[in-house]
């Protein structure tokens, strides 16, 4: 394969999304760039999904479709990584099924990977259907050993349809198959934290569905998996980081935010299951806690109280 035009894999989860996986497999047809491979990985639906992709399939065999195996367990990041372990790019570029592509999205990330031998190119989204992309975009392009720090604490936005990465980058690095929310964020993380040359590109070069039947509004409404998911990334990165103040200080800030909410929502078994989590996460004695936490139960106010000082 000649390293002019590099091998790009699209790899796409997908749980009964027929109804809306149509218009993200056209848009990848519309690409300019033609040089790709696309991986769809079921997590099991029950819908025509299957009846669908076999029509893509059988009109271009740039499409692939595989079911998530039995023995992996259910979400999208098992399909993520079994999508990447069936994929043969050099570049990668993870996608949501009810998602749109601009069709020079992979022109352009392409173009910029090779004009700057660029590890991750990182371009943006947006909500308008109707995509204007500006003609001399900003770029920002820098190497960085400890981007992670800064994207940790918030300074860089970025979603999984932004990203693409030079496979070689990736190694065996995987999404985290326990996580049910924030499973790019925990993911890029981890990518983030060795020697890689970025490129941000200011371009919205996919459309991001908010649909009431997208996938980012299905994975706020925090059930007890994501909320479980929360705590246990907030727990992970704050050991990791405990030796950066501003990393423990966001994570600890996550837990007072997560135990609001679980109070709000009378969720008492989990706030006792991470009672310590908690606890520490507001600087707190096990007695002061303890009161503060019967206070908040019965009248679902004084969380500016037991804040730490």
């Amino acid at each position: 394969m000649s390293s002019d035009i590099p091998l790009v894999s699209i790899i796409i989860p997908t749980y009964n999304r027929a109804h809306l996986i149509g218009e993200t497999l056209d848009s990848i047809l519309a690409q300019t760039y033609e040089n790709w491979e696309c991986i769809v990985v079921d997590d099991g639906s029950t819908d025509n999904t299957e009846e669908l992709l076999m029509e893509y399939l059988k009109n271009d065999s740039r499409f692939q479709y595989y079911s998530r195996p039995q023995e992996r367990p259910k979400g999208a990041n098992a399909c993520r990584n079994y999508g990447f372990e069936q994929s043969k790019g050099e570049y990668i570029q993870w996608f949501d099924s009810d998602d749109l592509m601009h069709p020079e999205k992979l022109m352009i990330k392409i173009r910029y990977a090779l004009m700057y031998n660029a590890d991750i190119i990182i371009d943006t989204h947006t909500t308008e259907e109707d995509i204007v992309l500006k003609e001399y975009p900003e770029l920002e392009v820098f190497e960085s050993a400890d981007f992670y720090v800064n994207y940790i604490l918030g300074k860089k936005s970025v979603i999984t349809n932004d990203v693409m990465v030079r496979r070689i980058k990736i190694g065996s690095l995987r999404y985290d198959e326990k996580l049910h929310k924030a499973q790019e964020y925990e993911f890029f993380t981890r990518l983030f934290e060795q020697k890689l040359k970025y490129c941000f590109v200011d371009l919205p070069l996919s459309f991001y569905s908010e649909s009431d039947d997208s996938i980012s509004k299905n994975t706020s409404r925090g059930s007890k998996e994501q909320m479980e998911s929360l705590i246990y990334l907030s727990e992970i990165i704050k050991k990791k980081h405990n030796d950066n103040p501003l990393i423990v200080r966001k994570s600890e800030k996550q837990g007072r935010k997560t135990y609001k909410s679980l109070v709000k929502k009378k969720k008492i078994g989990l706030i006792i299951k991470h009672f310590k989590f908690f606890r520490n996460s507001h600087k707190k004695s096990i007695l002061a806690f303890s009161f503060f936490l019967i206070y908040n139960l019965i009248t679902k106010r004084g969380f500016d109280r037991i804040k730490p000082n």
